[in-house]
């Protein structure tokens, strides 16, 4: 008696939950043309039509006006948030230690710190990696009408792909610096006595050695030319 009255009670709750379920649908799609309309306008107006890349978070206001869109709104600000941190807690100390690396001799003693500094560059190079791929496969999973797409694809090459990039060129960047003080360093240290440290300069005494190490510096300078090149933009757009 107990399980045919179970059965009964099933029947008869079933249609009631299939019905609540059509309401709730119908609820939020009476809503979804206003959300994405207004989520529509913020990309446009405040992201792409806009100069800089960081992103405010939102208001109670505009969560509920853009509804579930807040989610698609929290993978790019989850992007921005995600690099900040693997740049700013890697790196920090570091770099901090390097301002002090002001003269070759610095440089030669202070090999290192300069080693420490390009494992934690080949370190952060590996999660941005991972935050990228992450970021991209939740971009990827994202459910949005084409005219919503097309809009949310332009703020998400700006926000993302765009501060990915520059993030990969800065490593990179870095990484080759750092491979060469590396050189001139075990260079200047491997010529001993021939050599003469004179405040932030060194002097050879002999020219071979000097032209070796005048083209060691001149890639040195060279990347540190391009290192302030994609700091220029970087700075441009926060």
């Amino acid at each position: 008696m107990f399980l045919t009255s179970k059965k009964v009670w099933a029947r008869f709750l079933a249609p009631l939950f299939v019905l609540g379920l059509v309401f709730q649908l119908a609820g939020c799609g009476d809503n979804e043309p206003e959300q994405r309309k207004a989520f529509t306008e913020y990309l446009q107006t405040s992201i792409i039509n806009g100069t800089k890349v960081k992103l405010p978070a939102l208001t109670e206001e505009q969560k509920k006006a853009f509804g579930n869109y807040t989610k698609d709104y929290e993978l790019l600000t989850g992007f921005s948030d995600q690099l900040n941190t693997a740049f700013s807690e890697s790196m920090q100390s570091s770099m901090n230690e390097l301002r002090s690396l002001n003269s070759m001799k610095a440089m030669v003693d202070g090999r290192e710190k300069v080693e420490k500094a390009q494992t934690e560059v080949k370190a952060v190079q590996t999660k941005l990696d991972e935050i990228i791929k992450k970021t991209a496969d939740s971009y990827a999973a994202l459910k949005q009408p084409d005219d919503l797409k097309a809009v949310y694809a332009q703020a998400y090459g700006k926000i993302v792909t765009q501060q990915g990039d520059l993030a990969k060129q800065t490593l990179v960047l870095l990484d080759s610096t750092f491979d060469d003080i590396l050189k001139i360093s075990d260079f200047l240290k491997a010529q001993g006595d021939k050599i003469e440290y004179q405040g932030q300069v060194v002097q050879f005494t002999e020219q071979d050695a000097l032209d070796k190490f005048n083209e060691m510096n001149k890639s040195l300078q060279n990347n540190q030319q391009q290192l302030m090149a994609v700091a220029q933009k970087i700075a441009q757009l926060m």
